[in-house]
């Protein structure tokens, strides 16, 4: 394949936008800033939990996070 031009990101770029401008370095999204004590975990529950967390999370008028953050506070209370 000689003579194949190969893909100018930046070329494309100016000719979308305009020459005299610059990418905008990507900033860290606000949810991230507030979220430092947290950590992303994923995990399989049996559905009838699942199913209770849910319902359990809608009546206390709570989010899902904050609801199994509380029960997992109170049923590892000797470990932390």
């Amino acid at each position: 394949m000689a003579g194949k031009a190969k893909f100018d990101q930046e070329a494309a770029f100016k000719a979308i936008v305009g020459s005299d401008r610059q990418p905008v370095a990507a900033e860290m999204p606000v949810a991230a800033a507030k979220d430092k004590g947290r950590v992303q975990r994923s995990y399989f529950l049996d559905r009838d939990i699942d199913k209770a967390l849910r319902r359990m999370a809608l009546e206390e008028e709570k989010n899902l996070t904050e609801t199994i953050n509380e029960i997992l506070r109170k049923g590892l209370v000797q470990y932390l």
